[in-house]
């Protein structure tokens, strides 16, 4: 591998971290012009990865969507999991703890 081959190499890398990084960041941020502005960011990054290496940018965008998937199949699965659980506790508290876990997914 040369050094050129290398050196993109390590650019996608650091392309898709920053990308993780902001996509991290986003859920958390509540403030209208932080969330405008990290989605700048984003696009940034995003165009920055797509005139590296096109094949690395749509790769990415694939990898995005699978996680979004296997995470809605996880939420699924665990709210699906608790509900079977309510009807075999017995202690109020830990109910309502289980019911307000559910209605977080």
């Amino acid at each position: 591998m040369d050094e050129k081959a290398l050196h993109k190499l390590l650019e996608i890398q650091y392309l898709k971290g920053r990308l993780d990084e902001l996509h991290k960041a986003l859920p958390n941020i509540t403030d209208l012009d932080r969330s405008r502005e990290l989605d700048q960011r984003l696009n940034k990054y995003y165009n920055k990865l797509k005139s590296v290496d096109e094949t690395a940018y749509h790769l990415y965008q694939v990898e995005q969507a699978n996680q979004r998937i296997s995470k809605d199949k996880s939420k699924k699965f665990m709210k699906l999991l608790l509900e079977e659980l309510i009807p075999h506790l017995t202690d109020n508290e830990k109910i309502q703890k289980v019911k307000q876990q559910i209605s977080k997914y």
